[in-house]
């Protein structure tokens, strides 16, 4: 039968076993799970300061890229506003195939071009 292990202030450290030394420090610092939401990192409509923290391009190249319109915005006056959902719509649209998915599409287009 195995007892609770009961630290006093005399018993030093250096005596410890890894077990009991886990089990000292578990009791002392309880884990928190880490849980943050997107959804309430970013407010629905933002400034450029958030949509450069989103996106992770600094704030000259958001004006940049406002310049150019090659961004979804939208201005009332002088004031630049932006949709979470647009911007990472927009970030996400540019996807890159992988090689496998490049040769399994091209191996269907010559499958499909040989039945006709």
């Amino acid at each position: 039968m195995e007892t609770k292990f009961q630290p006093t202030n005399d018993t030093p450290l250096a005596a410890l076993t890894i077990g009991q030394f886990k089990e000292l420090v578990g009791s002392m610092i309880q884990p928190q799970p880490i849980i943050q939401s997107k959804e309430n990192s970013f407010p629905e409509t933002f400034g450029k300061k958030e949509c450069s923290q989103l996106s992770g391009y600094a704030v000259n190249t958001i004006n940049k890229m406002i310049c150019e319109k090659a961004i979804p915005f939208y201005k009332k006056n002088a004031r630049v506003i932006f949709k979470r959902e647009e911007i990472e719509a927009w970030l996400l649209s540019n996807r890159i195939q992988t090689v496998e998915e490049f040769i399994e599409e091209k191996e269907n287009s010559l499958t499909n071009g040989r039945k006709r």
